[in-house]
């Protein structure tokens, strides 16, 4: 039954777009060189994988065009193999042109005929004199390191001094690229190169992004996907008030995060099952005791399951600040207020609701905390 249902979906994909090239300019062609008859594979780039849309064979003079699949705007890429494949962002309205060799399509190809793929490509080639630059600087910290033996303080020593020049690399690449991306700000190019960059740093830049494409391509669904990511997130930047958080304790009373303004909060997400969460509840466990007389709170949501092994958990840490829960593990609602992706993670607020920090652990938590509460 699930074949049949593939099958039968494809069928349809390709049968009730087999005209569209008498209705619509979109070309998608191109010339291979090295080429022996291969089909080339048409796909869209989805989640959670790829699906295919076209496919075209690639004539004795290395000709290929794909006439059955009109695009929406998107992420698509031409497959030789699974390893072998063209980066592409296609539109309704492009007309594009492809060459390249099918030994290497990925590094070969070139591309005229779609602003978007250009854009694309300028993104790519930009990260890619950024990871030349990081890699020549790890080739040199590893050639320092290589068959030496160092104490541990001589290889924090060592890491120390090579985290200058690795943070100089990464701010000009970083400014380099909010440039041209406020430039390309209604561009879906954009969307893949702006992730990996700091929201909290660099949250206009976040925030011109989605305006842009929220006006050119409102009804898009990664494009929604983009502005409820980014609504999260700048809902839980720095300087933002902390989200209302109301769950039942262990008792089943309610407790709300507004109950302790006045007070610096940190709220810890955290859960009986993460290994690390344990691993770093010493920590906080200290924090806390050395603190909470001095005008600090810890509020503890948890991402359990299970009520028993919470409640278990909290003993036999030594938990003692408030904890709260609604058991439903990642669909907990107040981690996806907070756009949590991992755990532990720590957001710190201020006397009157402000997030000031976020994810201290360790030493960094007690140093903030000696900074603040003086």
């Amino acid at each position: 039954m699930k074949k049949i249902i593939t099958i039968a979906l494809g069928t349809l994909i390709f049968t009730s777009c087999t005209n569209s090239k008498k209705n619509a300019p979109f070309e998608l062609k191109g010339i291979l060189t090295d080429s022996k008859g291969e089909t080339l594979i048409l796909e869209k780039l989805v989640s959670p994988q790829p699906i295919v849309v076209d496919s075209a064979i690639i004539n004795d003079k290395g000709e290929f065009e794909f006439v059955n699949y009109k695009p929406h705007i998107g992420f698509y890429r031409i497959k030789l193999s699974q390893s072998n494949f063209a980066m592409l962002v296609l539109d309704s309205m492009d007309k594009v042109s492809i060459t390249g060799s099918v030994k290497d399509l990925g590094n070969t190809y070139k591309v005229t005929g779609s602003e978007e793929t250009k854009i694309f490509l300028e993104y790519n080639e930009f990260s890619k004199k950024r990871d030349k630059k990081l890699d020549s600087l790890n080739q040199v910290f590893y050639a320092l390191a290589e068959g030496k033996q160092y104490t541990e303080m001589q290889r924090d020593s060592l890491s120390k001094t090579f985290e200058e020049p690795y943070t100089q690399i990464m701010a000009g690449f970083n400014e380099e690229l909010s440039k041209k991306i406020l430039t390309h700000k209604d561009k879906y190019s954009s969307i893949m190169a702006i992730q990996g960059m700091e929201p909290d740093k660099f949250a206009d830049l976040y925030k011109a992004l989605d305006e842009g494409l929220q006006k050119k391509y409102a009804d898009d669904k990664n494009v929604k996907m983009f502005h409820e990511i980014v609504t999260k997130m700048l809902a839980s930047a720095l300087g933002q008030s902390a989200a209302e958080i109301s769950l039942p304790n262990p008792d089943g009373k309610i407790i709300s995060l507004s109950q302790f303004k006045g007070k610096y909060v940190l709220i810890d997400f955290w859960a009986s099952w993460c290994g690390p969460c344990r691993k770093e509840m010493p920590n906080v466990v200290a924090a806390y005791a050395k603190f909470k007389d001095k005008g600090f709170e810890i509020f503890g949501v948890s991402l359990d399951q299970s009520k028993d092994k919470w409640i278990e958990a909290i003993a036999k840490d030594g938990i003692t600040w408030p904890q709260v829960s609604d058991l439903k593990f990642w669909d907990s609602e107040p981690a996806k207020q907070y756009g949590v992706q991992s755990i532990p993670y720590t957001v710190l607020i201020d006397k009157e609701g402000k997030i000031i920090a976020k994810n201290l652990r360790g030493d960094e938590l007690e140093k903030k905390l000696a900074e603040i509460l003086k």
